[in-house]
């Protein structure tokens, strides 16, 4: 029989967890929306050519970052709130001491390691050697992000997202002010050069296009400046707060800092293999994209994209980076809703733990199926709605800047959009196998997930009828590999039991619905009124709908609709 303080552990730590979620979706929401604006003047002044510098940069530096990222944080995070939840103030107080020097230590061998491969990796793998200037410039993030990691899953473990989300939104703001003041001026001084000499740096440029063939590397590399800029206030800010925060603790017993290490590497190493072998399979599907786009018959590559080549003035030794640019720029909407989700699964770590270690599988199951099925809101209802507004929100925001850039990839959002579910519900099943220490089950998951990816793009990518589409088939392809397989790895060493129609059915049927009727109405009711009306027409449509047949359906309900009102006290 269910006891009373089994409802009441099981309300509060739903709660909790809610409450936590809310503000980090709050938080992604502002991020993504200031990244937004910061990527629509970034892309004017350095175009898609720069865009392709840049995302070549980050294909090197996501790896190492998401190491980092996926694997001690996590641990801390975990073990920190085990012994929260023991009331152990001076296990916590060993683990903040050893994790500091851990974490630090391993942000400096990643910045070497992003400094060695920069050359060999931009030459070699991208055949684009002026992005070693991006990369280079990119490459303290590593380190600032490490140090910022340590601080944020010590106030995770807590069930504190204060500083994971105020250092978020500080780092993309402050992006967002040096980036674009660094790409600006370095922009206009930089083509002032080759308006009164002709000439950049000393080279001589015969034409406009070739003085922007060697401006774009060094403004994206001055834009990228930014963005380590950025890291830097943001590792500041929580390094403050935290210290401030959690700086007292009641000192019973001591530990021994090497102790406490050993812990948390324990603890690590399988989230750090399978953290290792998932950011491989990410980086060589990015990489063999840009190698099979290489190897495309370029006649046909180019006469796919002859229209947005030719309105963007780009010489034909650029091509191949400026098409990776529009797969960056399509990228950038792709990656809007899995950020969303990751926020749910960062959030879900130390809750999903601390009901595990209970013992009360009822709790567990109740848990783990509202934060899959939040996942599944984000991704079928906002997937869907993205492929809806997807030529229309391009228009809004290159139409008057890059023309070209909305002609390339509306096709690719649009697409993209229905196979958002895949990488949202998967990141999340991810953070779940590792928040009740079964990491290593997930390993296999991932090295299939990366050969399917690859294969495919190998069959579509370097086929010029398919080129960046098939890119879309095979990304969709890879996670579906990692969702079933972490949903059944979380089920069998859970015991969880999964609602179907909460994960899949519900949200599935009011997007697709909302979706349907969208489309419907502005085509028999308002007809064609413009790309800006026809958003906001679209988009009202879809959210009612959306948002009454969730209610109806109670796929959404008004109790955790109350949770949500309660965030801001429990954040």
């Amino acid at each position: 029989m269910r006891c009373l303080f089994c409802g009441d552990f099981l309300n509060n730590a739903k709660q909790k967890y809610i409450g936590s979620a809310f503000l980090l979706l709050l938080s992604s929401i502002i991020v993504k929306a200031i990244s937004a604006v910061y990527k629509i003047p970034l892309t004017a002044y350095i175009g898609a050519t720069g865009r392709g510098y840049f995302n070549i940069a980050y294909n090197l530096y996501m790896p190492i970052h998401a190491v980092i990222m996926g694997g001690f944080p996590v641990a801390l995070s975990h073990l920190v709130s085990k012994y929260n939840e023991k009331g152990d103030n001076a296990k916590i107080h060993s683990l903040k001491k050893s994790s500091s020097l851990l974490f630090f230590v391993t942000g400096v061998i990643g910045m070497a390691f992003m400094i060695a491969f920069a050359k060999p990796y931009a030459q070699i793998v991208c055949s684009s050697p002026k992005s070693i200037y991006t990369i280079f410039i990119l490459a303290p993030n590593v380190l600032f992000s490490s140090m910022a990691a340590c601080r944020r899953s010590l106030a995770e473990g807590h069930m504190n997202m204060v500083p994971t989300a105020v250092s978020q939104v500080l780092e993309a703001a402050f992006k967002l002010v040096f980036g674009l003041l660094f790409a600006k001026y370095s922009m206009s001084w930089l083509y002032g050069q080759y308006l009164e000499s002709g000439a950049v740096f000393g080279v001589v440029c015969e034409s406009e296009e070739i003085a922007l063939s060697v401006i774009y590397p060094l403004t994206s590399a001055a834009a990228m400046g930014g963005v380590t800029v950025g890291s830097l206030l943001s590792w500041i800010y929580v390094w403050i707060y935290t210290g401030i925060k959690y700086n007292s603790y009641i000192i019973g017993k001591k530990y021994k800092t090497s102790e406490s290490m050993r812990e948390i590497l324990g603890f690590s190493a399988p989230i750090i293999v399978s953290s290792v072998i998932q950011s491989v399979s990410t980086f060589t599907d990015n990489a063999s994209v840009q190698y099979f786009l290489s190897v495309c018959d370029r006649d046909g590559l180019m006469k796919a994209y002859e229209t947005c080549l030719q309105m963007s003035s780009t010489p034909n030794e650029d091509a191949v980076t400026y098409i990776y640019g529009l797969f960056s720029s399509a990228q950038d909407f792709k990656m809007l809703l899995p950020g969303f989700s990751i926020a749910l699964g960062v959030a879900a770590v130390p809750a999903i733990s601390a009901a595990f270690e209970s013992q009360s599988r009822e709790r567990l199951s109740a848990l783990a199926n509202s934060i899959f099925k939040y996942a599944s809101v984000i991704g079928f209802g906002g997937g869907f709605y993205l492929s809806l507004v997807a030529e229309n929100i391009l228009n809004i925001l290159y139409r008057s800047s890059n023309y070209d850039i909305v002609i390339g990839c509306s096709g690719l959002v649009f697409w993209y959009g229905f196979t958002m579910i895949f990488y949202c519900l998967a990141s999340v099943s991810v953070f779940s196998v590792q928040a009740i220490g079964c990491a290593k089950k997930s390993i296999p998951s991932f090295v299939i997930s990366a050969a399917v990816r690859v294969g495919l793009n190998c069959l579509l990518v370097a086929d010029y009828r398919y080129n960046l589409y098939g890119a879309v088939i095979s990304g969709a392809a890879g996670y579906l590999v990692i969702l079933v397989s972490n949903l059944y790895i979380f089920k069998k060493y859970s015991d969880v039991k999964y609602k179907i129609s909460d994960l899949l059915f519900k949200p599935l049927l009011c997007a697709a619905g909302a979706f349907i009727v969208a489309k419907l109405m502005l085509k028999s009711v308002f007809g064609e009124n413009g790309y800006v009306l026809d958003f906001v027409i679209l988009s009202g449509i879809y959210l009612l709908f959306f948002t009454i047949v969730s209610i109806l359906s109670k796929l959404i309900t008004f109790s955790e609709l109350k949770f949500l009102q309660t965030s801001k006290k429990l954040a």
